[in-house]
């Protein structure tokens, strides 16, 4: 992002003119849209080309030319922000609660209100500058965090990152070994009462 350009909302692509739609909103139902499961991917291209290009009835171009261009639109324009090791801490479907409270906290700013107004651009920009007391900021910062090494200090600390990540975990991410491992020890507790009761 540079404050001296302006925001891509136009770009030139075999000759032709390109006016895109890249509300935060709009981009937002491409990802959902990327992900379900009931079109086919030329349907989704197709469907795409729709979305994301204003002007997408007036351009001639064939299926091969709208592929190509939807993969610039998306490799330059709509590349997705990752953690500094390579993973994702956070979904925009699972934490779109958290981003919504997170911006009206910071920037007094009501999402809903700001459909098919605040850029993409400028809406990655504002979250990335959230504050560290936001609820996002907060979730993905334990998402990020690695469990210490257990020591005989910070048992308490461990247990407590553990259940928090446990929490909040992604639903596509498998849960860490330390995780699965407070989980089957809960589970060994539980059964010694219930077998204590028992006698």
């Amino acid at each position: 992002m540079k404050l001296t350009e302006r925001f891509t909302d136009e770009i030139e692509y075999k000759g032709q003119t390109i006016k895109l739609n890249l509300a935060f909103d709009n981009v937002l139902r491409v990802r959902e849209l990327l992900q379900d499961d009931v079109f086919s991917g030329a349907e989704k291209l197709l469907i795409l080309f729709k979305m994301l290009v204003k002007n997408a009835n007036g351009l001639n171009f064939s299926f091969n030319e709208i592929n190509q261009l939807i993969g610039f639109i998306f490799d330059e324009i709509l590349f997705p922000k990752k953690g500094s090791d390579g993973k994702s801490h956070f979904d925009f479907d699972q934490d779109a609660a958290f981003i919504y409270a997170s911006f009206l906290q910071d920037y007094k700013m009501d999402l809903f209100e700001m459909q098919g107004k605040l850029h993409w651009e400028k809406f990655l920009a504002l979250l990335e500058g959230l504050s560290d007391d936001t609820k996002f900021k907060e979730v993905v910062s334990i998402r990020g965090q690695k469990i210490p090494a257990p020591t005989k200090y910070n048992q308490e600390e461990r247990k407590r990152l553990i259940e928090l990540k446990r929490i909040y975990r992604l639903k596509n991410e498998k849960p860490s070994l330390e995780e699965a491992d407070a989980a089957l020890m809960s589970i060994s507790k539980a059964l010694k009462k219930s077998y204590k009761k028992g006698r």
